[in-house]
């Protein structure tokens, strides 16, 4: 059996390169893949590329996204989103970047609906919140993050730990509510916190994608995260980040993040990556099986919902006309592609 992978973008491009994407993540043995919209990150055509997504294979799944542009309701728009054929949601909003921009808490009463309403609907919501704790630190913020921008030293972005309270609000409130922590909620550094978390709450779930500082702190103690791994591995997901690459030196690190986290799962191999070692931890058969198939199934739907053509057009004619959406030139022109295709 194959890979699944849940965790998958394309930030800045259109058609070709949701075409790209779809085409190399076969090209890395991915079986299914999972297009997490971002219209949080202020891109109004991520919902347009998700549903082009679906399109494209019979594999292929498609979270959806809550955008920012005027005030409107956030539960209708998750309920008409399941609808017209998405898979989930996924929030980028609590992403320290997108956290300070937009000013929204997680558990802000805005957002009160719409987990209601996906608790009620039993819709998944996939959420980044935080960023390695590192990057409040200005001693210990790599030069990498400082220059994406993702150094949090200044004192203006919200504190890891508040962030991190919010998301236990959040699971305190609606305990039905299936969630998925990306990035192994960035608590890598914590493992008995996250084991905490993980008992108190069963819906929460937690994905594996890199940040290659997860797999540098499972490495540090692998005894540890092999037991954790086999004691949570059904509520454990696989993914990549893989997205719309285009220069050789982000394709050899998608390369070399790839071929890592597959080695991780599979081998006790120790092991170089750049400057650090990793450790792998050698899952049995069962867990492995469950890691990368088995558990998106249980957590998003064995198949893909399918598109509702009619329901996806109208969503998409009607972000073409509505002026408060204020489209920019590159999202009018992806939108108007994708309704041709749609239609």
């Amino acid at each position: 059996m194959g890979w699944t992978d849940c965790h998958v973008h394309v930030l800045g491009g259109g058609l070709e390169a949701l075409e790209e994407l779809a085409l190399s993540q076969r090209a890395y043995g991915y079986d299914r893949s999972n297009f997490l919209c971002v219209e949080g990150m202020g891109d109004c055509a991520q919902n347009a590329l998700g549903i082009a997504f679906k399109l494209l294979s019979p594999n292929h799944y498609a979270f959806g996204s809550l955008h920012y542009r005027f005030p409107y309701d956030f539960a209708e728009e998750a309920r008409q989103l399941w609808e017209i054929g998405f898979d989930g949601i996924k929030m980028i909003e609590n992403k320290p970047t997108e956290r300070k921009r937009l000013n929204y808490r997680q558990d802000d009463d805005r957002y009160h609906s719409f987990y209601r309403t996906l608790q009620e609907l039993g819709i998944p919501l996939l959420a980044h919140v935080n960023d390695p704790r590192d990057f409040w630190d200005p001693e210990l913020a790599p030069q990498w993050a400082i220059d994406a921008g993702y150094a949090y030293t200044d004192g203006t972005y919200v504190p890891f730990e508040t962030i991190l309270q919010e998301s236990v609000s959040v699971l305190e409130k609606y305990p039905r509510l299936r969630v998925c922590f990306a990035h192994l909620m960035f608590l890598s550094d914590d493992g008995i916190c996250l084991r905490q978390l993980m008992d108190r709450f069963p819906n929460m779930w937690l994905d594996i994608t890199s940040g290659t500082e997860m797999y540098v702190n499972f490495s540090k103690d692998p005894g540890f995260w092999r037991k954790f791994f086999l004691d949570y591995g059904n509520r454990i997901l696989y993914g990549t980040d893989n997205c719309n690459h285009t220069s050789p030196h982000d394709i050899e690190i998608s390369n070399t993040i790839n071929a890592m986290q597959k080695r991780f799962l599979t081998t006790a191999d120790e092991f170089p990556l750049w400057e650090s070692r990793i450790h792998g931890i050698s899952l049995p058969e069962a867990a492995l099986q469950n890691i990368r198939n088995n558990n998106f199934s249980r957590f998003a739907g064995e198949k893909p919902r399918p598109v509702d053509r009619e329901k996806a057009l109208r969503y998409l004619e009607c972000r073409m006309i509505h002026p408060h959406f204020n489209l920019t030139a590159v999202e009018a022109a992806i939108i108007e592609k994708i309704c041709e295709k749609v239609a």
